[in-house]
């Protein structure tokens, strides 16, 4: 992946190794951290948002059925761990 700014002009340069073509990327999934070649988050933070949605569901679910303090295990489980992965990367994103 390339990184440039997000006014920087395009440029297309074929890169290889040992003979074969390196393919151009704009974004990559490492690690469960959705990376842009402008470092803007937008993906990555649409991901989490999309994750946490599902959370939030579950957890709506499970709430008859269990204690407040089962709930905040869950929470601490499973909220809280997506939204704190990798947050020291994307945290000050103006997207966020």
């Amino acid at each position: 992946m390339k990184f440039k700014t997000q006014t920087s002009p395009e440029i297309d340069l074929e890169i290889s190794h040992v003979n074969k073509l390196i393919y151009k990327v704009h974004d990559i999934n490492f690690l469960g951290i959705y990376v842009d070649s402008t470092l803007f988050w937008k993906i990555h933070i649409e991901q989490i948002t999309h994750e946490l949605s599902a959370a939030c569901h579950v957890m709506r679910s499970v709430k008859p059925f269990m204690s407040q303090q089962t709930l905040k295990m869950v929470y601490c489980a499973y909220l809280h761990s997506i939204m704190n992965y990798g947050l020291i990367f994307w945290g000050n994103s103006s997207y966020s």
